[in-house]
């Protein structure tokens, strides 16, 4: 049976168990640590037991109050869980140069042929993934504690903007790793168009008198054999959450005029992404997700690189007087994304719906 995820799936398995790991932030240049711990879905978090104001004046009040930052964008990241990582490799490495070509994403070609009396042994090789050049970026976003926050103790301020933060950082890491996929023009060999079946299974011509399910799950099985015939069989779909449940019925053992369907097969992991959309200061900012209609078959992880130079980074400054700025706070992140999208992507359209 295939897995199903979303960001509403996720976030359910978190509910479960116990999960603790550290998060690094910097305090004036160093380095320091704090532990996030999910209890059954719940995360501890810093209660301040004073004024934030208060805790701007000494180096250890500074560090409660970026423990409490940190632990507040961490609750928001939980909020928009990362979505990717069935498709990608994940690579970190603090000395990666800013861009490179693709002859690192390599794999193993390696074959045994019989050995006859005086030949030379077949050496393997390596082989690397076509694709565009992967290049190192650095992200940033901010905010600002003002004297009026610390004025009126704002608390509540305070954390909304923490967890926006978190927010914004995991929303932009799903964009990053699968607007590649959603927005890549396709040439028709990585096409796969609606395929109409009536409720007797006969092909049609058209959508007339076509039945759904059917042509949904005959197209998705002529998807399969498209990349098994491109020799880049797919497993992993991305598609739409509005789409879910037909493609559950798709994939599942139904019986339809007395004929029996079995459940289909070679779809190991479905996910579901809808894209992101804030407001900031009146402007409004969107990542586009996978269009109703539309998925996307892939063939995951060898053409697929996450690169990590630098994870997310939060550090406190002093603020600006002038504009009775108390304190801000600052993150930035380094990535990079490879996607041989050509080579291990199949685009699909379903059936239009009668």
């Amino acid at each position: 049976m295939a897995k199903f995820i979303s960001a509403e799936s996720i976030k359910a398995e978190r509910r479960k168990g116990t999960v603790e790991t550290t998060v690094p932030f910097l305090l004036n240049g160093r380095q320091e640590e704090v532990t996030k711990k999910i209890v059954n879905g719940e995360m501890e978090t810093y209660e301040l037991d004073q004024p934030i104001g208060e805790m701007l004046t000494s180096e250890n009040s500074r560090k409660e109050l970026l423990q409490k930052v940190v632990l507040d964008v961490e609750l928001g990241r939980e909020e928009v869980p990362l979505l990717f990582g069935p498709i990608y490799d994940s690579i970190s490495d603090s000395n990666f140069p800013k861009e490179f070509e693709a002859k690192w994403a390599q794999y193993g070609s390696v074959i045994f042929l019989e050995h006859l009396e005086g030949e030379e042994v077949k050496f393997g090789s390596l082989l690397a993934e076509q694709g565009p050049i992967a290049r190192i970026k650095g992200y940033t976003a901010g905010f600002e504690y003002t004297k009026e926050i610390e004025m009126f103790n704002q608390t509540f301020n305070f954390e909304v903007l923490n967890k926006a933060f978190g927010e914004a950082h995991n929303a932009l890491l799903n964009h990053l790793h699968l607007a590649p996929i959603i927005k890549f023009g396709y040439k028709a060999a990585n096409k796969t168009g609606p395929v109409y079946l009536n409720e007797l299974g006969k092909t049609l011509a058209n959508s007339t008198g076509a039945h759904y399910i059917l042509s949904l799950r005959e197209t998705l099985r002529q998807a399969l054999t498209d990349t098994r015939t491109a020799k880049r069989p797919g497993n992993i779909l991305l598609a739409n959450s509005a789409n879910q449940e037909d493609i559950k019925d798709a994939l599942s053992s139904f019986t339809i005029q007395a004929t029996p369907y079995s459940a289909l097969e070679g779809i190991s992991t479905i996910i579901f992404y809808d894209g992101w959309e804030t407001q900031v200061s009146k402007k409004s900012y969107s990542y586009e997700g996978v269009p109703a209609g539309k998925a996307y078959l892939i063939r995951p992880k060898r053409g697929f690189k996450e690169l990590i130079k630098q994870a997310l980074q939060i550090q406190a400054t002093m603020g600006d007087l002038t504009r009775l700025v108390e304190a801000q706070i600052v993150g930035d992140v380094w990535r990079g994304v490879f996607a041989a999208v050509e080579e291990n992507v199949q685009e699909i359209t379903f059936p239009g719906k009668a």
